[in-house]
């Protein structure tokens, strides 16, 4: 897993070197020298091309006057531009502009000559940067934003939080972002994320202690998925139920068994109305299917009592009766669950029952379904996703996956808490792809401990869309195709090595 960090733990992390015996002007001279690199890239050559490096305070703007000096050591045209009165640098940032000017690189304030380059570096602006750009910074972001310039960025674009990839008013869109030491939340929440481009980590000799948060990586799934024994027989690879569906939604039910059995589960039953049982019979010859009559679960007990993980809430509608059947599963059943859609929905009328669960349980909200789960709105979650996942596992003492563009999935009970999921675009933006997740975390619920199960399936069902929209094009995937996708993708990050569910 790749570390990701909030300001505050980078900051604590660069203290922790500097008094390891590490000088702060060696670690800036470091990161303005992986700066140059990256710009290099960006442009494509070192010579005929014309850089600018536009500097703001503090160490940000270190870090661009080392990448304006080593540029212009190189021979390259490059032109250093301060947003600010240099007056105001102090510290390291301060020896690195004396020895910027020294060298003879040509310096002065920001103005129309900064937008005539191939590339502009920005270093106006660090990862502790809070609210909204004004003054004399935001003219320049508008100004550079405007002229269509390739932009590399130094550690987070300017006017993006660190903390949660919030945006209030103008910030850089970069081609390129150089993380200093780790990667920050800023460049992997949106819509952070949708200003940093292609983000690359800079080694710089950090040692990084403590984070919050991490992204999950394609090499993670070798421990995260289990795998299939050779003498594996249909209730090792997990017994499941599924209770969902409705005279409305019939689909959604085939679509988080479907998800199950693609994921690896080797024993499937649904709970659903009669409607859907008919259904079932069509395309899902594989299930057992149990009909389930409004807040009546009866012909379902046996099916609880044999199963290792339970899948509640796709398409269950939200009739008054929905409530008091979500509540008897979560108080009743006494392994793992992992709770969605509709389910959420009776539970934001009446969350006593997860409030009170003190077994295995994921919820899997969109940012409305959140929101409404905390008393607020998508546009409060969006906000600060990653705070809201926080709050609700914390208030729910549950595993939140939260969805979206890099999901996360929060636990207030490991380390690290968050662990972000990259796999996914837009080809998932369609209806029941959800319902597929949420199956497919089912299916892994018998073996993982729950936060790795719902990780370790998104991770799986991202891939299984991309993979579906090579055949469909990113348009034209529906939810069936990315579950038929699920066990090619798994049995892929698993590799040839046999056997074991260990």
């Amino acid at each position: 897993m790749r570390p990701l960090l909030t300001p505050e733990e980078m900051r604590l992390a660069d203290r922790t070197t500097i008094e390891a015996g590490t000088p702060g002007e060696v670690l800036m001279e470091r990161a303005g020298r992986a700066l140059a690199r990256a710009t290099i890239r960006v442009l494509g050559r070192r010579y005929g091309g014309r850089v600018s490096v536009v500097c703001g305070k503090g160490n940000n703007a270190g870090d661009g006057y080392v990448t304006a000096r080593v540029l212009h050591e190189m021979g390259m045209s490059v032109r250093c531009f301060d947003v600010f009165d240099e007056a105001s640098r102090e510290g390291d940032a301060a020896t690195h502009l004396r020895l910027m000017l020294d060298s003879g690189c040509p310096a002065g304030h920001f103005g129309p000559l900064a937008l005539r380059a191939d590339v502009i570096v920005d270093a106006i602006f660090g990862t502790g940067f809070k609210g909204t750009v004004e003054g004399p910074a935001r003219d320049a972001i508008v100004a550079m934003v405007g002229s269509g310039v390739a932009v590399v960025a130094a550690d987070i674009p300017s006017g993006v939080e660190g903390a949660t990839g919030r945006v209030e008013g103008v910030a850089v869109t970069a081609v390129a972002t150089v993380a200093m030491g780790a990667e920050k939340l800023g460049t992997v929440l949106a819509p952070g994320a949708d200003h940093a481009g292609d983000v690359e980590v800079a080694p710089i000799g950090i040692a990084l202690q403590g984070y919050g948060a991490a992204m999950v990586e394609a090499t993670d799934m070798i421990e995260m998925l289990p795998r299939r024994a050779v003498g594996a027989h249909k209730r090792t690879g997990g017994s499941l139920a599924i209770l969902a569906g409705s005279d409305a939604y019939p689909g959604a039910a085939l679509l988080t068994a479907r998800g199950a059995q693609r994921m690896g589960a080797g024993f499937v039953e649904l709970g659903c109305p009669e409607v859907v049982r008919r259904l079932a019979l069509t395309r899902l010859p594989e299930l057992i299917t149990h009909e389930v009559v409004g807040s009546e679960a009866k012909g379902f007990e046996e099916a609880l009592q044999r199963a290792d993980a339970l899948a509640l809430g796709p398409g269950l509608g939200v009739a008054e009766s929905t409530v008091a059947l979500v509540s008897e599963m979560l108080d009743g059943f006494p392994g793992p669950v992992v709770v969605d859609a509709d389910a959420l929905n009776a539970l934001a009328r009446e969350p006593r029952a997860l409030l009170e669960r003190d077994r295995p349980t994921v919820i899997t909200p969109h940012p409305a379904e959140l929101g409404r789960l905390l008393g607020s709105d998508a546009a409060t979650v969006q906000a600060d996703r990653m705070g809201a996942a926080r709050h609700a596992a914390e208030r729910f003492g549950c595993v939140v996956l939260l969805k979206g563009r890099n999901t996360i999935v929060y636990s207030d009970d490991d380390q690290p808490q968050a662990l972000i999921v990259p796999t996914g675009g837009p080809e998932l933006a369609t209806a029941g792809t959800g319902d597929v997740l949420t199956g497919a975390i089912a299916a892994l619920l018998p073996h993982r401990p729950a936060r790795v199960a719902a990780a370790a399936a998104a991770f799986v069902h991202g891939l299984a869309g991309s993979l579906a929209a090579v055949d469909r094009g990113v348009s034209g995937v529906t939810a069936w195709d990315v579950a038929e996708q699920l066990g090619s993708v798994r049995d892929d990050l698993l590799g040839p090595a046999g056997s074991s569910l260990a």
